[in-house]
């Protein structure tokens, strides 16, 4: 076994010495296989690991190159695998399939990090296969003892829920969740399914389940090695055995580098003095800088130097194949190869130059996350909890006092029960739940309950029709306006735009490329967009907004960026630049904090079309910035801009386009876009590797405080400490350091020049600061993902808006991010511990939108209205309001319908009608699908949720089919303008609407076909009762018959 100390080898090169040094040692000896374990620290474990896989192909091919010189592996597949210190579900893929793997190379951070599976003689694993004798109960405690989390519904990666029969389970060892499917002691199915709809979507034979529990039986990696050494000693002495290397890109003690004599063992240690210099150099200073980089090419060109370019996709390489072609390229041309290479080097002695697509093309080098689905999609966001006020239509304003279960007779069923004064109760049943929504009203202002005398209710519900009508006539020219202006539709999909999508460097997710296509819709309609994107901080509204910046630019105009803050503009800057650097498109960034004659230079530039996107803070709203065809408007964190500055830069074109991103809109951003009055696009779906930020709330604390500092240093982190009082905050600042001495603090505020702002945040980027007291400066645009934990004080000062915005400056990274609110007040306001209580619920991932609905409950809705409409909304609700400008809107715009609204049927059967609690436990759960049922228009929608419940929760109950019959029976119902349907222990009675049309009835055929079963009832034309004693089945199924017959009498 062979030892060696190396330098000279960093970045992507060193990826490149690991795979030529395995394909010298491969050729010696008889080998069974191949076994590699490289370790580097964890910053660099993500860029390392796409090295080591864009070469391991020199190793499979044959085709080494002239740097590689010996014969590699031929026809032998080499598994490439991440061993990362911070996830626990690639940890225990990589530890399973290592165990039968012949060939391997291990990217890890830690030879200490624990193997979950290495423990000998440890039950680490268990298969389970369709139609295999197993007990449900079996499952659920070999997965508690694996480490699985129990949730209520399985969303993310080693998670697992039971629900009567079924247990769904994401496994360490899958992409996606599975759902096992008992009958009694049988595994009846296994299904995967979709964490977000968490419906199934494909069949599968077999699940391996494996552990991810770190226990003190586990074995580190080191403990691993020692084991493998016993075994080789074995295999020595009959000269076959693996190649087993270990790399360290770090020094180690001597005693450990005896603890591997039985491997061949490589450190990259510089200081050492046996250390040999392997010849690599690394290109500097290029940062996307391609004509200078070609340039360098050629000189190595000049001197025979074979140049080989990795490309991470075809827009990449057809981008630098156009900028060797524009360049006059007349030299050998570049061998292309697909791979990820962090960083470019070149070998002098055996005249290869390696390059790095991201070197020639990007100012920035893109951050890797690993791809595995994180965070949740929330169900139900509009759903009503216990304690909550709603709105009946017909009764008004009242307290929901959550589900109730009525026993009648020989038949029970769900309610929502809902109070009113006096004492009165109201019991809506399950199929009229659309009937009631949730009240929103006036900011701090609770609601006047109403008794169930429907009168009052019906005179204030008048009055604000007639405010709504005014309001539709201002608010709704406004936007009707807007559309009549007319605008050529964009082009079609550029060569370039789609060299621009190619080159991002994530996965875009679902909801962000609906949000891409939304925006592409728009531009090719004849006239303006006006569109809000509403996303959680860092899932990629940006992006969106490079993309539609650039259509514009393509289309021969202009765009503008209005930002909050210069930090943002500056932010913005970077981005814009980063991503649009491969092409010929001029970024500037616009604020007042530059000098005179900066301004002056790109105002000029605008105003003469050579400055395609402008970035800018307020400075762009005024007088003197002109621009020579601005096509596109885009504004970010719309909530800290008037509408009057708005409606100023919109005036600059008349046809301007205009695009509104927002994490959290304040109430008027969504009233208007939920009322119809705006196109929404929602970003909901978290980014790969994202983690949920964990929110903690204190009475203010500073041992926790000094604690939290100490812990986030201890990892290598900083802090963002947010201190909102601009005459004390130096004070505070003095008081931090006190608390941790070791700490490099500074300070960053609104009334400082924007130099000293700048050279601060400079410094707190390169990692010069550890903690940083700001004011809400930092509120919107700063994005360092070392910045992992932070710290509000006097957090009941803030509005939920604000807080969540502060809050998204942290978690950008892999690693768990941690967000404390304190407050100095011990008396807090209803509405303060509303907002901060906000915030601990809605730590999970994707909540954006959700917390903006929660702000318009703790807000209110006033943001859109006058102080009388305001008075309105207090008194009938929000939705209620919102439903009335609809409705007065579709009149403006000439939509409204000249046909009668069709009525909804109630129908009282004595039957067992519900969703048994067993079944779902969830009651918010058990509302959305009463909702649902109540919503169904046709037998389609009925079947498709029917589908969607048996798959999510098992096989329904009969008392929830019934449901699904009483469903059935209210379409047909509402077909033949029936008003009620109810039964008693004699009767069965049907009441059509009072407009109901028996002109053309044969009525006469009625009561011959069904002689002594049908009565009209004296004195009602229309009405009638069936006589139970004639009728020999149940009265649903009965109903299910009948009502299809009837349509024949009264076509």
């Amino acid at each position: 076994m062979s030892k060696e100390y190396i330098s000279g080898v960093s970045g992507g090169s060193k990826a490149h010495f690991l795979i030529r040094r395995i394909s010298e040692i491969t050729t010696t000896g008889q080998n069974s296989g191949l076994r590699v374990f490289a370790f580097v620290k964890d910053e660099k474990l993500n860029s390392f690991y796409e090295d080591v896989k864009a070469f391991s192909s020199l190793l499979q091919t044959g085709k080494a190159d002239a740097a590689i010189q010996s014969k590699p592996i031929v026809n032998s597949k080499i598994d490439v695998l991440l061993f990362p210190s911070d996830d626990a579900q690639l940890r225990a893929q990589t530890a399973d399939k290592i165990k039968t793997l012949k060939n391997f190379i291990v990217c890890a951070s830690d030879v200490s990090s624990k193997l979950p599976v290495a423990a000998p003689n440890a039950q680490n694993s268990f298969i389970i296969k369709q139609n295999e004798n197993l007990r449900l109960e079996e499952i659920v405690q070999k997965l508690i003892s694996f480490g699985y989390e129990r949730v209520p519904f399985v969303e993310d990666k080693l998670q697992f829920a039971v629900r009567g029969d079924i247990v769904d389970v994401w496994p360490a060892a899958g992409d996606a969740p599975v759902r096992i499917l008992f009958e009694y002691e049988t595994v009846e199915a296994l299904r995967t399914f979709d964490p977000g709809s968490q419906l199934s979507n494909s069949f599968a034979d077999e699940i391996k389940i494996l552990s991810a529990n770190i226990s003190e039986n586990s074995a580190t990696i080191k403990e691993y090695f020692k084991r493998q050494s016993e075994k080789r000693k074995v295999e020595s002495e009959n000269n076959v055995q693996d190649a087993a290397v270990l790399f360290f890109d770090y020094a180690i003690s001597a005693a450990e580098e005896k603890e591997y004599n039985n491997f061949n063992i490589i450190i990259n240690d510089a200081l050492n003095s046996k250390a040999a210099y392997q010849g690599y150099k690394s290109f500097t200073g290029f940062s996307g800088d391609a004509q200078f980089f070609v340039n360098s090419l050629k000189a190595f060109a000049q001197d025979g130097v074979k140049i080989k370019i990795y490309f991470a996709n075809e827009g990449e390489r057809e981008r630098i194949s156009d900028i060797f072609h524009d360049s006059g390229w007349s030299y050998a041309a570049p061998e292309f190869v697909f791979g990820n290479l962090s960083k470019g080097f070149y070998i002098e002695n055996q005249k290869l130059a390696y390059v790095s697509s991201r070197e020639m093309l990007y100012k920035k080098s893109p951050v890797s996350f690993p791809k595995i689905k994180g965070g949740r999609r929330l169900e139900g966001i509009w759903e009503i909890s216990a304690g909550d006020y709603v709105v009946h239509e017909k009764y008004g304003i009242g307290r929901y006092a959550g589900l109730k279960t009525i026993a009648r007779e020989d038949r029970s069923s769900e309610y929502l029960c809902i109070e009113y004064t006096k004492g009165d109760r109201l019991y809506v049943p399950p199929d009229e739940i659309k009937t009631v929504k949730k009240y929103i009203g006036a900011e701090g202002v609770r609601p006047k309950l109403y008794s169930m005398d429907t009168l009052a209710w019906e005179r204030v519900k008048s009055r604000a029709r007639e405010a709504a009508a005014e309001f539709a006539k201002e608010l709704l020219n406004l936007y009707a306006q807007r559309s009549k202006v007319s605008r050529a539709p964009f082009s079609v999909q550029t060569p370039w735009e789609k060299e621009l999508s190619d080159a991002f460097a994530y996965d875009e997710t679902p909801d962000q490329l609906k949000a891409i296509e939304d925006v592409e819709g728009d531009f090719s309609k004849p006239y303006p967009m006006e569109r809000l994107v509403c996303g959680d901080v860092g899932y990629g509204k940006t992006e969106v907004a490079v993309r539609a910046a650039f259509k514009v630019v393509q289309n021969g105009m202009q765009a503008a960026v209005l930002v909050p803050t210069t930090v943002l503009a500056r932010q913005h800057f970077n981005t814009f630049s980063g991503r649009l650097s491969p092409f010929p498109t001029k970024i500037a960034a616009l604020s007042r904090f530059q000098s005179k004659s900066e301004q002056k230079t790109i105002i000029e530039s605008l105003k003469n079309g050579q400055t395609d996107i402008v970035i800018g803070t307020h400075r762009l709203l005024q007088k003197d910035v002109e621009f020579k065809k601005l096509g596109l408007l885009i504004v970010d964190e719309e909530h800290r801009f008037g509408v009057k500055q708005k409606e100023k830069i919109k005036k600059l074109k008349a046809d301007v386009d205009v695009l509104m991103l927002s994490a959290t809109p304040i109430p008027r951003t969504l009233s208007s876009a939920l009322s119809g009055f705006r196109d929404l696009s929602v970003i909901e779906t978290p980014p790969f590797g994202r983690l949920p930020i964990e929110t903690a709330l204190s009475l203010y604390d500073e041992k926790l405080i000094k604690n939290i500092i100490n812990a986030e240093l201890s990892r290598n982190g900083q802090v963002f400490y947010v201190y909102n009082k601009v005459e004390t905050i130096l004070t505070k600042a003095e008081e931090v350091k006190k608390l941790s001495p070791a700490a490099r603090v500074g300070v960053i505020h609104g009334q400082m020049h924007a130099k000293d702002i700048e050279e601060i945040m400079y410094k707190f980027t390169n990692m010069e600061i550890d903690v940083l007291i700001a004011t809400t400066i930092i509120e919107s645009g700063i994005d360092i993902p070392s910045v992992n934990t932070m710290i509000v004080e006097e957090a009941e000062n803030f509005g939920l808006s604000q807080l969540y915005q502060l809050r998204g400056r942290i978690g950008r990274d892999r690693r768990k991010a941690y967000c404390y609110l304190f407050y100095k007040d011990k008396t807090l306001s209803g509405e303060a511990v509303k907002r901060l209580e906000a915030m601990k619920e809605f730590s999970e991932l994707g909540s954006g939108f959700r917390l903006a609905l929660k702000d318009l409950e703790i807000r209110g809705a006033g943001g859109i209205l006058s102080a009388s409409q305001s008075g309105f909304v207090r008194d009938i609700g929000y939705e209620m309001f919102s439903r009335l400008l609809e409705q007065e809107g579709k009149k403006i715009k000439g939509e409204a319908s000249s046909a009668k609204k069709t009525s909804e049927t109630e129908i009282d059967l004595r039957v067992n009608a519900l969703i048994p609690q067993e079944y779902i436990e969830q009651e918010d759960i058990r509302i959305l699908f009463y909702r649902k049922l109540s919503d169904a228009k046709n037998f389609d929608e009925l079947e498709k949720i029917k589908t969607e419940l048996a798959d999510r929760f098992g096989k329904i109950p009969p008392q929830t089919q019934m449901l699904f019959q009483i469903a059935a029976l209210r379409i047909e119902a509402v077909k033949l303008n029936i008003d009620r349907i109810s039964e008693d222990s004699k009767y069965i009675y049907v009441y059509f609407c009072a407009d109901a049309d028996f002109s053309k009835a044969d009525v006469a055929a009625l009561i011959k076909n069904f002689s002594g079963m049908i009565e009209f009832l004296s004195g009602r034309h229309y009405a009638f009762k069936l006589n139970k004693s004639e009728i020999k089945r149940e009265s649903a199924d009965f109903l299910k018959d009948f009502l299809r017959k009837l349509k024949v009498y009264f076509v």
